[in-house]
Formats: structure tokens, sequence, C-alpha cells
């Protein structure tokens, strides 16, 4: 029902080419052959081709400091809608090894079964009931129109029943992958040959929307032993953020004028808010003190800290809905990449930093996408490598977790 023409990839790998699909030309991994786990070779003839070692430009975003939600005012970013838009990286693995070949990813009435479970407020929890109400129409039309969100909402609706179904776990996870693969495969082929604009701007940005909180789930239920170990699944995932923020900007003008304009005017009413609270001020008292960092990196750690500080606001008001969770959804997509480089080098300051985060994530463990004890998962096993020096400045998120354990 949702098959479209393949134009075939000279450049691509060899299983690609043999299942007839759009190969994302990655080394030395395909996207495709990553998420399905197949063996990935390249012809030995392309080995010596330029691509073997794809630029920047392809493969990683433009990196900005401006968040993703920030509205301009009079002003749109200055970034032209006819650059070819950004591809995404390797997506991260299940944590599960697959025991059966991975089902077929072409619709059939189990994936039926999965639409009708699918629901806008489970799957984008954040968003008000007013606004769930109005991204569900503007969701199942967009989906008619691009194959490839359709596949994305039937794979993150997989992924939940994964969690909700203990039983049925491996099956669904197995369902959610081979539909996220071919979702991933199908947005590949569309932005490869057309620019963002009006009538690709919007399910291109609800797909960004849904993959993000798709990955973090995916992201979450690790439960690595070594921090080295989740601190290289967790920037990965944060360079797959990195290009739904890229979307957003290139598509800034367009979107505006879109029908995504109140949700994008919605989210930036939350972004841009003053912190009040207190929460941080240890962080930024450690940030005071820390020596070796430049202007630019301390920058990048003081934003992070500014929307942490937004999201516990936000966390701990009153009546204020569904609205509290979106920090914990759009933190890691938000802040600068200098930050991400910071948490790479295992620089305390920048640990410390992300234990806040995990308290976030703990204060929204009920939620299917951050499971648990997550949060504090995170924040234990930072202060576990930190060691007794640093315990001043994370003894807060340990407090409150031990004080409101799962």
């Amino acid at each position: 029902m949702l098959r479209r023409s393949h134009k075939k990839s000279r450049a691509g790998c060899n299983e690609c080419k043999r299942r007839h699909v759009k190969c994302d030309e990655q080394r030395p991994r395909c996207i495709i052959c990553t998420l399905s786990e197949r063996p990935c070779s390249y012809p030995s003839s392309s080995q010596s081709q330029p691509d073997q070692h794809p630029t920047p430009s392809r493969l990683s975003p433009p990196v900005s400091n401006t968040p993703v939600s920030t509205v301009s005012t009079g002003a749109s970013p200055a970034v032209s809608v006819q650059h070819s838009p950004p591809r995404y990286p390797t997506l991260p693995d299940l944590p599960y090894e697959p025991s059966t070949p991975l089902p077929d990813a072409h619709v059939n009435l189990d994936h039926m079964a999965l639409l009708i479970h699918f629901s806008v407020s489970d799957q984008i929890p954040d968003l008000d009931d007013d606004m769930s109400e109005m991204g569900s129409r503007l969701l199942y039309k967009s989906a008619l129109e691009a194959p490839y969100l359709l596949y994305e909402m039937l794979a993150v609706s997989a992924r939940r029943l994964s969690v909700l179904s203990p039983e049925k776990s491996e099956t669904y996870l197995q369902l959610s992958v081979s539909l996220q693969t071919k979702a991933v495969s199908l947005f590949n082929e569309t932005v490869a040959t057309a620019a963002v604009d009006n009538c690709n701007c919007v399910p291109m940005m609800l797909f960004s929307a849904i993959l993000n909180r798709h990955l973090l789930a995916n992201l979450l239920a690790r439960r690595e032993q070594d921090l080295a170990v989740f601190l290289s699944h967790y920037t990965e995932y944060v360079g797959l953020g990195g290009g739904i923020k890229a979307i957003t900007h290139s598509a800034w003008p367009v979107l505006l004028d879109s029908e995504m304009k109140d949700f994008l005017i919605w989210a930036a009413c939350i972004s841009r808010s003053t912190p009040v609270g207190n929460q941080c001020d240890p962080l930024r008292q450690l940030l005071s003190k820390a020596g070796g960092l430049d202007e630019p990196t301390k920058g990048a750690c003081e934003l992070a800290i500014h929307f942490l500080q937004v999201g516990f606001d936000i966390m701990l008001a009153k009546d204020v809905q569904n609205r509290r969770y979106m920090m914990p959804f759009a933190w890691s997509v938000i802040v600068p990449q200098d930050f991400t480089d910071l948490l790479e080098q295992r620089r305390p300051e920048a640990l410390v930093i992300l234990a806040y985060f995990g308290l976030l994530l703990h204060y929204s463990r009920h939620l299917w996408q951050i499971g648990g004890d997550s949060g504090s998962y995170i924040v234990t096993m930072i202060a576990q490598y930190l060691g007794p020096g640093w315990e001043d400045y994370i003894s807060w998120p340990l407090s409150m977790i031990a004080a409101d354990p799962v």
C-alpha cells in the first residue's frame, strides 16, 4: 500500500542494492544495515571514491547555540531553505540481540493494530491537551502524505507496546526496529532529492519530533556499567538531535508560515522562560570556579544550566499541564555542541550538570519513554564515577532521588 519507486543508489552498499532499498552510503556501515543488524560492505571499486569519508556537511548539521524552539521577532534565521536538508547519522542500536530475522516492514494487519494503539498523548506527552488534539489531526493528515512519517508512527507504537507487554517484548522490539529502519530509509530518500519547502516541512518536523522521543526511549532502556559506554551512546543520540535542530533552523521561515506555527510559538514561550528557581545555583557556583574552560565552552555550560533551571521551574510548578515534560525531551537537543564535547571528555563539571538532567528524568519516570529508574541510574553512575570529592555538588540530585525513589 505504501510502496514507492526505488531510485537506484550507485554508491550504495551491496546489501541495500540486493534488497533494492535506498542506501544512505555512510561508512563503514550504513544506517539501514546497522539498524537491521545485517552485514554491510561496499563494492571494492568504490573504496577509492571521495565519498569514502563523507564531508561534515553530509553527516553533521551546522552547529548553532540558538535553541531549537526560539522564535525570532522581526527577522528569521539567515539560513536558506534551498540548502540540502541535513542527513541523520547512524541511529543507535536497540538494546537487544534479535534471535530471528527481522520481519518484513511492508504494512499489514499487524501494523494496522499498531496504528490503532498509536496516541499522540502517549508519544508526545509534553503537549498540553489542546495542542495534543490539534497535533493528532495534523499528524494523521501528514502521515498520508509522507510514508516515512507513517512508518515511524508504527515503529514507535511497537516500541511502546514492547514496554507495556513484557511477554511479547522481543516481538515488538524486532517489529519496531524493522519499521524504524524503513522510516529512516524513506526519509533519507526524500531529503536526498528535495529541499525543505511548504509541502514537506510539516511531516519532516513531525517525524523529527517523534523520532527524537523514540531514540531517547532506546537510549534510556540501556543499563551500561561503564560510564564511558553510556556517554558514547548518549552523544550519539545528541548527534541525531543535532539533525533535528538543523532541520528546524533551515526550515524556520516556511515552518512559521505552516500549520506548525502554533506549536513552534507555544514551545518557544516555554523555552524562553526566565529561570526563577535556585535549584541549579550549585551548578553556577561550580562553573564559576572551573578552570581550563574558554569563554565559548563556559557559555555552553551556562546555557545548559539555564535550560535545566527552566525545566525544574516548570516541573515543580503547579497547573502547568503536560508542558512540564517538555524539557526532559528537549534539553539534550538544545544544549550547544561545546557542552556535549565536554561530556565526551568526561569533564567533571559537565558530568555534574548531566546528573541534574538525570533528576529531571527521574521526575518524569512514569512516562514510558523515560522508563522508571533511568534518571536515578544516571545520577548514581555519575556520582560513583566522580567520587567523594564532588559529593557537595551532586548531593542535591542524590538526596531528591533518595527521598522519592522509584
